[in-house]
């Protein structure tokens, strides 16, 4: 099998990255067609944000109509192939990709993975609802998915909310769970802590991470001097969260800002007790399977996230992840007191998701799975 993975997609974000090697480790050629057409998340947000002040801006325009006219003479370089996928976040790739695709007659297979309207509108905030880029923004969520074969999502959870929301049939929707690549091997080990207890979170501070309920847990726990809270990483709500906790005075909080490289964030990782997945309170964050989870236990380190129906369609709580009730500091200290207090608990937690990593998050798995459908897409064609 032949794949032809278009569009302006970042080879370097997770969930591309993983596909792709996925693929590649179960014997599928992939022919990588793409022009980049933003050149990382922070370019992106700015990117939607000048949209909402100004959709027809000649700079953005002459920028898009740049990165399509290489990404169309990339695909005429290419040669024959079986099906094309439309690599994450192509939402606006697909109305080229689907006149390619039929020009070729070959399948088109979209990875959505997420709506553009929920994340900017919903759970970032970075655009206004009712506004016309929000309006556009939902139009091309619905659009980009009617025009594929087959549309790839990373949860259940997330396929029923998206086919009902935008009234699209479930047949048309296929699961394909978010991985991580494996790990590096560990180098140098991480300084011990003493008889600190570690807890962690990294991220790029959104909404959907709900770091505000972590900071509430650290209050909660104040009146603990063996627990302290690390938190890694810089974003969205990172200024408003340094306040908070300066504002509060909470001593056992650790800001550690910057941006890190996947070996720099294992590092942090593997000198933990336990590491914090999310706890927002939106919509989206019941529906997805966060890739910091599964980061984290591709490292053999014990999770602990908020409780959510997408979770548990691949997860035990108890047996391989540790879970707490949705916005919720209340329970989210506890959990943590919970994991200290047992080290059992916290090894038992620990081998039972990284067995769970090999069997359904590993490149391999993924790209097993992802192969069997791109199988059965050409096969119904």
């Amino acid at each position: 099998m032949k794949v032809c993975y278009f569009g302006t997609y970042d080879e370097t974000f997770p969930r591309n990255r993983v596909l792709i090697q996925g693929l590649l480790e179960n014997g599928v050629e992939v022919v990588r067609c793409q022009a980049k057409l933003w050149s990382g998340t922070d370019d992106k947000i700015r990117g939607v944000k000048g949209m909402g002040r100004n959709p027809l801006s000649p700079a953005l325009a002459r920028r898009v109509a740049g990165s399509y006219y290489r990404l169309w003479r990339e695909h005429r370089r290419t040669g024959r192939y079986d099906v094309m996928v439309v690599g994450y976040a192509g939402h606006f790739d697909m109305l080229m990709a689907a006149l390619l695709a039929r020009l070729r007659r070959r399948p088109l297979v979209f990875d959505a993975f997420l709506s553009l309207y929920a994340t900017a509108v919903e759970d970032r905030m970075i655009v206004r609802p009712g506004s016309l880029v929000a309006r556009g923004l939902r139009f091309i969520d619905r659009l980009s998915c009617a025009l594929a074969d087959t549309v790839l999502m990373d949860t259940e959870s997330h396929i029923n909310w998206y086919s009902g929301r935008y009234r699209l049939s479930k047949k048309r929707f296929r699961r394909v769970l978010m991985g991580a690549s494996e790990p590096a091997p560990a180098g140098e080990e991480p300084a011990g802590r003493g008889s600190v207890f570690n807890v962690l979170y990294f991220g790029q501070f959104i909404p959907l991470h709900g770091v505000e309920q972590i900071i509430g847990a650290a209050r909660e726990l104040r009146g603990h001097p063996d627990i302290a809270f690390e938190l890694v990483g810089e974003g969205q709500t990172y200024a408003a969260s340094e306040s908070r906790v300066r504002a509060e005075g909470l001593n056992n909080v650790t800001f550690v800002p910057g941006w890190f490289s996947p070996d720099e964030l294992a590092v942090r990782v593997r000198g933990a007790d336990v590491c914090l997945g999310v706890f927002g309170t939106g919509v989206k964050a019941s529906l997805v399977i966060p890739q910091k989870v599964v980061f984290a236990v591709a490292l053999g380190k014990p999770v602990l996230t908020m409780d959510s129906p997408a979770l548990r369609e691949v997860f035990r709580p108890g047996h391989d992840i540790m879970v707490c009730q949705p916005g919720s500091s209340q329970s989210l200290a506890a959990a943590i007191l919970a994991l200290k207090d047992d080290a059992g608990l916290r090894q038992q937690i620990a081998d039972g998701g990284h067995r769970l990593f090999r069997e359904r998050f590993c490149p391999g798995a993924v790209g097993r799975s992802m192969k069997e459908i791109l199988m059965s897409v050409c096969e119904a064609k």
